[in-house]
């Protein structure tokens, strides 16, 4: 069974000077043809025997309305993201770098944070918010002025209607 290696991304590529890498369950990948063009995911399932790939939430719907995971070729997408949890593939990415004679950073090679959902990203963060200082906002002097002259012409209209009740 041959693994299957697919393109990195150009930011992957100067990090660890490689044009590409065998894909494993956990990778992240952006699909770059077709009609799902510039989606992308976690990649679900790797099927090493008809050369396919699986993607979370790439489906597509069935004649009877239910959705059906939809399988991509390897040439259609570029890891984004490498799951390097497994100790085997950082292994690789340094035997590979050493016999290119490039020096990789070692922080590099440590699993990268899970990156939050696009949906999670479009909430405001309020931790932020409540470290910044109270600032107080001034009205223009010309608002101000405009507010007393207001005020004042109520208040001289009140002392007349009272004056011509008594």
């Amino acid at each position: 069974m041959n693994k299957i290696a697919v393109d990195l991304s150009l930011d992957l590529r100067k990090k660890y000077g490689l044009r590409s890498f065998p894909i494993v369950k956990g990778d992240v990948v952006r699909i770059m043809k077709g009609s799902r063009k510039g989606e992308g995911g976690k990649v679900m399932d790797v099927d090493h025997i008809r050369s396919r790939i699986t993607v979370e939430g790439i489906t597509i719907a069935k004649a009877d309305n239910k959705q059906k995971e939809f399988t991509l070729l390897p040439d259609y997408v570029e890891i984004t993201r490498l799951d390097l949890s497994r100790n085997e593939r950082v292994n690789k990415i340094r035997k590979l770098a050493a016999m290119k004679k490039i020096v990789i950073d070692e922080n590099d090679l440590k699993q990268e944070p899970e990156l939050p959902e696009t949906k999670e990203e479009s909430l405001p963060d309020l931790s932020q918010e409540a470290a910044l200082p109270e600032i107080s906002v001034e009205k223009p002097q010309e608002a101000e002025a405009q507010e007393e002259n207001q005020e004042g012409e109520t208040k001289e209209e009140e002392k007349e209607d009272h004056d011509n009740e008594n």
